[in-house]
């Protein structure tokens, strides 16, 4: 009986690991990464993002009613007479911009957004930003390619399937850290697709064995049968002879080994969300959300060197009905993010959590009392790192008529790009040099350099 006992090594188990959760994204590796690499990262460092899919609303989740037109450019409420929010309804942030209603309740259930924004509910103070007005030029407004370029960091590229994040965890990989990543979804997303492969659960729980299943020990000289699902799996080890045989057998060890972990890690170590919590996660609507978030923070708080884990949102293509469709979208992000600030305080200091949306929408509204397809987006930026206000979205940086100061004049023209946004993130929170930006957002010192606009100027949303 020929018996296989060599040990898979660091890179190959996250990169086979997809294999065992879900759907994986397979690329090799790019010319722009084959590099010598170097720098510690700073220990303990996370990041939690939530793609919202669709196309969120910028305009409608914080509004600047402060721009009241400008010639054939009208205001907030002129553009919008069916599902404007009257001001009186909003939460102001500013004297010129409000958050929507949504995103703050008075009961003990609903979404406390302004009181984290604030600096209300605890004494971590104000960790809360709104990044308003990102984009990138020329803005492609097909939810997949746009989707496509804000992932894969390369805006017209829409063939490529390798995201930034994935390029992170690639130039980092370290050996010393089980699992640096995750994504929660039924797929793999394309910002963590690449030569790493990252493990992608649609639900923690659902990695429980049964119980008269036991993953046990693979084959050795001494015992060569070994026990459990690895002995019966080891058993056959790996044959020369069979085409992909060396593949599919690692991928095969890695699984169980990732199983192997996520027992020992995770599931024999009972979670339960912070008791101020609890009622957060609880009342979001959306099921599938509700569970990718709460496992989001486990995954966080349970794993220590795990380093970015994400997860989406959809939903958010409102053609019609947002006048009763968005306050929902927006309720249960705002239940999230509210939720997310109390589950994650024992690691606050170290966590990142960034919403991004692949466009915004029309600041007219249509006759289905919706909107289309639009160009400047907004993030949420929440963490203990977090330089807390609102940019891009103030009477220094907003002139009247900026509702439709695209060149068509539909939309919210983008101020700054969404690369600067990632570089924020992977330098002064992730810690990534910026000598390595390059590798990890294709061309990105050239993007800097050739600037004319502004859009690479440093928001400084992130504590330096």
């Amino acid at each position: 009986m020929n018996i296989h006992t060599r040990s898979v090594n660091r890179r190959r188990f996250l990169k086979a690991g997809a294999l065992t959760f879900g759907a994986l994204g397979m690329g090799s590796i790019a010319p722009f990464l084959q590099k010598s690499l170097a720098g510690d990262l700073p220990p303990g460092k996370k990041l939690l993002f939530i793609f919202l899919r669709g196309a969120m609303d910028a305009v409608q989740a914080v509004i600047p009613y402060g721009d009241q037109g400008r010639g054939s450019a009208k205001s907030y409420a002129q553009a919008r007479p069916n599902i404007g929010i009257a001001r009186a309804d909003a939460h102001a942030l500013s004297n010129f911009c409000s958050l929507n209603p949504a995103l703050q309740g008075d009961g003990e259930a609903d979404p406390k957004v302004l009181d984290i924004f604030n600096g209300d509910v605890d004494a971590r103070g104000a960790n809360l930003a709104f990044l308003h007005r990102i984009g990138y030029r020329n803005q492609n407004r097909s939810h997949f390619s746009s989707q496509q370029f804000w992932e894969n960091g390369i805006p017209g590229n829409v063939k490529l399937e390798e995201g930034v994040f994935n390029r992170y965890i690639t130039s980092y990989l370290d050996e010393e850290r089980p699992l640096q990543a995750a994504t929660l979804s039924g797929n793999q997303v394309v910002l963590m697709k690449g030569e790493t492969l990252i493990p992608v659960i649609s639900n923690v729980n659902s990695l429980q064995l049964a119980d008269n299943v036991q993953l046990g020990t693979f084959p050795t000289a001494d015992n060569p049968l070994g026990t459990g699902l690895k002995g019966a799996y080891g058993q056959a080890g790996y044959n020369q002879g069979i085409k992909y045989n060396r593949k599919t057998y690692d991928t095969g060890v890695a699984l169980l080994n990732n199983l192997q972990f996520f027992q020992d890690n995770v599931l024999n170590r009972p979670y339960f969300p912070a008791v101020e919590a609890r009622p957060y996660f609880d009342a979001i609507g959306n099921n599938g959300f509700r569970n990718n978030i709460r496992d989001s923070a486990r995954l966080l708080k349970q794993i220590d060197d795990i380093q970015i884990v994400g997860c989406n949102q959809g939903g958010y293509d409102t053609h019609g009905g947002e006048d009763t469709r968005f306050p929902a979208l927006m309720r249960d992000l705002g239940l999230a993010l509210t939720g997310l600030y109390h589950d994650l305080a024992d690691i606050w200091d170290d966590v990142l959590v960034v919403t991004m949306s692949e466009f915004g929408r029309t600041s007219q509204e249509n006759g289905n009392r919706g909107t289309d397809h639009g160009e400047a987006s907004l993030c949420f930026a929440m963490g203990g790192a977090v330089n807390g206000g609102i940019y891009n979205c103030s009477r220094n940086n907003w002139d009247n008529g900026d509702l439709f100061s695209t060149s068509n004049g539909r939309y919210v023209a983008h101020r700054s790009d969404y690369r600067n946004v990632y570089n924020e993130i992977l330098s002064r929170h992730l810690g990534d040099p910026d000598e390595q930006m390059n590798s990890i957002i294709p061309n990105y010192d050239n993007l800097v350099n050739s600037d004319r606009n502004g859009y690479f100027d440093p928001l400084n949303f992130i504590s330096a």
